[in-house]
């Protein structure tokens, strides 16, 4: 690790899940890996901004992390295993997207690789997932 990612992580892990990080700086340094966000959790935007000083590709969840998964990810992913160099997916999401894209995901192409749920710290924040999918 550069010192660049080294304080690109730093930074972000000073304000999101702290002990996720070694397994999420790890998949981050792959070439192939893929970001996937959710701007309406402040964890998550920080985790974004983290990605693209990563350059990263950087997926939004939108309102039907299904509809990403079909329209956009999975396609990616079939590309890259074509190609031979399979993609990792990172992300922070609520509980109930990464619920269904590890169910998507797990079934097409990767495996979960490390996973870590966060608690709402009050009533105005959701739960929050950080997580890594590896390929197999």
């Amino acid at each position: 690790m550069d010192r660049r990612a080294f304080m690109m992580t730093s930074a972000w892990l000073s304000t999101t899940a702290g002990t996720a990080w070694p397994w999420l700086a790890h998949a981050a340094s792959h070439r192939d890996t893929v970001a996937i966000a959710d701007s309406t959790l402040a964890f998550s935007a920080a985790f974004a901004r983290y990605a693209a000083a990563m350059n990263l590709p950087t997926f939004e969840t939108g309102d039907d992390i299904g509809l990403l998964w079909h329209t956009t990810l999975a396609p990616l992913l079939q590309t890259s295993a074509e190609a031979g160099t399979a993609s990792w997916l990172i992300g922070v999401t609520r509980a109930s997207d990464y619920f269904v894209l590890k169910e998507l995901a797990t079934r097409a192409t990767h495996r979960v690789e490390h996973s870590h749920e966060r608690g709402a710290q009050s009533a105005a924040q959701s739960t929050y997932v950080s997580f890594v999918f590896a390929p197999r």
